[in-house]
């Protein structure tokens, strides 16, 4: 199995582990270090990588004046650099953004994202890993009340107000009939506010390829606020460890209102071996 990697990338454990042997973890992230695969986009300039919109990304809408993602070109959010996912005016409309299907579970895999909601009433939003492009599934789930799944292997925190105002850490592996129990962290987003959603998976049995899912909440300094125990699940994890998967950002309306979604950040890491 390959060695452990940072989960949370902030100023509080530069601090915390500065005096030990985790600070080559810290390290490792923003320079990276060799062993390390690394995507991080804060959406400066006027195209995006690789282009006109979506450049290197995925993005698909579906619904009346809803759109895929687009750089912000206006007010304060374009300060930052900033990405839009907007899910239009129909009820079930809705925008996402993914990138390729390059990470796996038994890397170590990491996603953080910087966002936030226009609402949140009649909205369901998703960030984390799933195992299919844009364009293919609506939504890693397609209910979180009790989850059922459109994908086949996935670990997304996931607010949808069909359940509740909460975030909660939701996944599915392969073959697996019954979900691992949905982690219910009892955080109510605001709307119109920055905050990190972090989600990291980990291999723990390369014999039979289960993996755990953490997921960890900070607020918009990168202050951590949330940070769930290892999710797993008796007989297959709670995501599948051999199964590529792309990062996942995701928003939906659940009534005709529209619902937006804005990225500030976007970052993923993974050891580039699973050794």
């Amino acid at each position: 199995m390959p060695e452990p990697v940072l989960l949370v990338p902030s100023r509080g454990n530069l601090k915390k582990y500065w005096g030990g042997k985790e600070r080559l973890q810290f390290l490792e992230v923003p320079m990276p270090a060799l062993n390390m695969k690394l995507w991080d986009d804060d959406f400066d300039g006027d195209l995006f990588r690789g282009g006109a919109a979506p450049g290197v990304y995925q993005s698909t809408a579906s619904g009346t004046s809803s759109a895929t993602a687009a750089l912000v070109t206006t007010g304060a959010d374009r300060e930052n650099g900033c990405v839009l996912l907007d899910a239009g005016s129909d009820n079930a409309g809705r925008s996402d953004l993914s990138l390729g299907m390059h990470y796996q579970a038994n890397r170590n895999c990491v996603i953080a994202v910087r966002l936030k909601m226009s609402a949140i009433t009649s909205v369901k939003v998703e960030i984390g890993f799933t195992d299919v492009l844009s364009g293919t599934d609506a939504g890693a789930l397609n209910v979180k009340a009790t989850p059922t799944f459109n994908a086949t292997d996935c670990a997304v925190w996931s607010i949808d107000t069909n359940d509740n105002t909460n975030w909660e850490g939701v996944a599915a592996a392969t073959g697996d009939t019954t979900p691992a129990t949905t982690v219910e962290a009892a955080i109510s987003p605001t709307a119109d506010t920055f905050e990190w959603m972090i989600v990291a998976l980990r291999e723990y049995d390369s014999t039979n390829n289960l993996a755990a899912a953490k997921y960890i909440r900070a607020d918009a300094n990168g202050g951590v606020t949330f940070e769930s125990a290892w999710q797993t699940a008796t007989a297959t994890g709670a995501i599948s460890s051999n199964v590529l998967l792309t990062p996942w950002v995701f928003v939906q309306n659940r009534s005709g209102t529209q619902r937006t979604c804005t990225i500030d950040r976007l970052i993923v890491w993974q050891r580039r071996t699973g050794s």
